[in-house]
């Protein structure tokens, strides 16, 4: 196990790349509190977590696609199978 100051040290170096809490997280494999006292103690600021995510393989960014539920397509009001519940 790492010692305290090397996760300061290594979140310091992730937020600085651009990483948010919750990469830093999953990186250091610590929780996300964890995560956030060590990016405070590193007097580092992460990327917010509405922020293009970063691709830890390669370093570049890319943006983080969401489905627009507001403009999907409704279900049908009934299923396909027979003697099945309509929706309400």
């Amino acid at each position: 196990m790492k010692n305290v100051d090397d996760l300061i040290e290594d979140a310091r170096s992730l937020a600085d790349r651009g990483f948010s809490k919750g990469e830093i997280a999953d990186e250091l494999n610590v929780s996300r509190q964890t995560a956030s006292w060590l990016v405070e103690r590193a007097g580092a600021t992460p990327v917010q977590s509405g922020a293009p995510a970063t691709s830890t393989s390669t370093g570049r960014r890319s943006a983080v696609t969401q489905p627009d539920w507001a403009t999907s397509p409704r279900r049908s009001r009934t299923c396909s199978r027979s003697g099945a519940r309509t929706w309400t």
